[in-house]
C-alpha cells in the first residue's frame, strides 16, 4: 500500500514537470481541442432566428445600408438547413435564394471550429494574451493552404476554392473558444474577389434547465471585388432553441433526386406557437440581476398587466416569460460601464409555448440605464509649437448607441456595480413571422 502511494505521488510530480517544460499555450490548446470535442458530439440539432443587416458600397462609392434579411435556420454543428420565419419547410439551398440577390454568407454553424482545432493538418501557434471584452482570452493564429482547403466562395461573376488563414481566441479557464477570425488568400484568377473576411463570436447558451451548449451569437462577413464594390453584413443569432418534433432528421447527403426532396420538405419543430403582431405586452422581470452574472444566465419574467384583443383578454396578467443574459460587458474607459442585453425567447399561455418574437419599445429609465451612451473627448492643437501657450482646445461629444434585435433588450449601464432590480420593466411590441 505504501508503494503505490509513493508510485503514484511519483506520476503526478512528472506529469507537473512535463506541463511546466511545454511551450506556452500547448497544454491549453490540448485542454481546448478536447473540450470542444465534447461541445460537438452533445450539441444535437438546434435551431436559432438569424438576422442579417446587409450593407453595400458600390465602386467610389459609401457603404450604406442595404436591407434587413431573417431567416431560420436549423443546425447540427455540422450541415445547415434554411427556412423562412415561421416557415414550415427547411431547405439545403443557398440563403441567397431568400434574398434575391446581393451577398450572404453561410456556414457560420457549420464545421469552421471543427475543421480549424480538430484536424490533424492545420497547425497553431500561440501568440499569448489579450483583452476582449473585458476578459483575457489566450489568443492562436493558424494557416489552411489551399491545397487542403475546402473553402469554396461562389459570386455572379466566378468561383474558386481559396485557402484560410486568422486566429481564435480560448478562455483558460472555460477552454471556450470564444472568437474565430478568418481570412481568405490564394485566390485563384477565376476568382473577382480581393477580400473575404468572417469573424463569429461564440457564447455559452442555455437552451432549457439542462442543456448548455457553445453557439454562435454574432457574426460579421465583408466581401471585396476586383471592381471595388464591397458587401458588408452583420449577423445576430436569437431565440436559439433545441429541434424538438417527433419527425427525423437527416443530414446526410441525399443519394437521389427523392431523397433530396424528402430532405428538403422536414417539417419546422411545432413546440412552439407564434403570437399575434401588434401587441403591445409590460414584461418586469421575476428576480434581481446583477453584473456578475454570466452571460446564457437563464432570467424569469411576468407579464405587468392585462394585454387586451378587439374582443377579450389575449394574454393574462402574469403570464411567465422566459429568456436570458445575452450580453454583460464591462468597461471602464472613459468611465465604468456595462452593456448589458436580456433577451426573451419565449411565453406560456395556459400551459402552452408561444415564441416572444417584438420590438423594444420602452424600457424603465432608473438611474443609470441609458439607451445612449454619451461621452466628452478633449483634443488639444498647437497651432505654432514655437509659441509657447499657443494651444488651442475643444471638446468633442459623442454618442454611442446600440442595435436593438427582435425580442432583445441592449442597452447601457453606468457605474461600476450593476444592479438591476426585480420587477425591472421592458415594453414590446409583438412581431408577426411571415413565412
Amino acid at each position: 500500500m505504501r508503494r503505490a502511494t509513493l508510485t503514484l505521488a511519483g506520476l503526478i510530480f512528472t506529469g507537473a514537470v512535463i506541463a511546466q517544460d511545454l511551450p506556452p499555450g500547448v497544454l491549453l490548446l490540448s485542454r481546448a481541442k478536447n473540450h470542444l470535442n465534447e461541445e460537438l458530439q452533445r450539441l444535437g440539432t438546434i435551431t436559432c432566428l438569424e438576422t442579417v443587416e446587409r450593407e453595400h458600397q458600390a465602386a467610389k462609392g459609401k457603404m450604406r445600408p442595404l436591407d434587413s434579411v431573417r431567416l431560420e435556420v436549423l443546425t447540427n454543428g455540422d450541415k445547415e438547413l434554411f427556412a423562412s420565419p415561421g416557415g414550415r419547410k427547411f431547405s439545403e439551398n443557398h440563403p441567397i435564394s431568400y434574398a434575391g440577390s446581393g451577398a450572404l454568407g453561410d456556414g457560420l454553424f457549420g464545421p469552421y471550429l471543427k475543421d480549424i482545432l480538430l484536424s490533424g493538418s492545420v497547425a497553431s501557434q500561440y501568440k499569448g494574451e489579450q483583452e476582449i471584452g473585458g476578459q483575457r482570452l489566450a489568443r492562436y493564429e493558424y494557416q489552411i493552404p489551399l491545397l487542403i482547403s475546402g473553402q469554396m466562395i461562389r459570386t455572379s461573376e466566378g468561383s474558386g476554392k481559396v485557402g484560410i488563414h486568422g486566429s481564435y481566441w480560448v478562455d483558460p479557464q472555460t477552454y471556450d473558444v470564444q472568437r474565430l477570425e478568418m481570412n481568405a488568400d490564394e485566390f485563384p484568377p477565376t476568382l473577382p474577389v480581393t477580400e473575404m473576411t468572417t469573424s463569429i463570436n461564440y457564447v455559452r447558451t442555455r437552451l432549457g434547465n439542462d442543456l448548455v451548449v457553445l453557439l454562435p451569437q454574432t457574426a460579421d462577413f465583408r466581401l471585396a471585388m476586383h471592381s471595388g464594390e464591397i458587401n458588408h453584413n452583420r449577423i445576430e443569432f436569437t431565440h436559439c432553441r433545441v429541434f424538438g418534433a417527433a419527425s427525423t432528421i437527416d443530414f446526410n447527403a441525399p443519394d437521389s433526386a427523392e431523397q433530396a426532396f424528402r430532405f428538403g420538405a422536414t417539417s419546422v419543430d411545432e413546440t412552439l406557437r407564434s403570437l399575434p403582431g401588434g401587441l403591445q405586452i409590460a414584461v418586469k422581470l421575476s428576480s434581481r440581476i446583477s453584473g456578475d452574472m454570466a452571460v446564457g444566465t437563464l432570467i424569469d419574467g411576468r407579464v405587468a398587466g392585462n394585454v387586451g384583443g378587439k374582443h377579450a383578454v389575449v394574454i393574462p396578467a402574469d403570464s411567465p416569460v422566459r429568456g436570458r443574459i445575452r450580453r454583460m460587458e464591462r468597461y471602464t474607459n472613459p468611465f465604468p460601464y456595462f452593456i448589458v442585453g436580456l433577451e426573451f425567447t419565449e411565453m406560456e399561455l395556459q400551459g402552452i409555448r408561444y415564441l416572444f418574437y417584438g420590438d423594444l419599445v420602452d424600457i424603465d429609465r432608473m438611474p443609470g440605464v441609458e439607451l445612449t451612451l454619451s461621452t466628452k473627448n478633449t483634443t488639444t492643437t498647437v497651432t505654432n509649437p514655437l509659441l509657447f501657450g499657443d494651444v488651442s482646445t475643444r471638446q468633442i461629444l459623442e454618442s454611442l448607441s446600440l442595435y436593438n434585435l427582435p425580442g432583445v433588450a441592449t442597452f447601457f449601464y453606468k457605474g461600476d456595480k450593476l444592479e438591476l432590480p426585480q420587477d425591472f420593466r421592458t415594453v414590446w411590441k409583438t412581431r408577426p413571422l411571415k413565412p
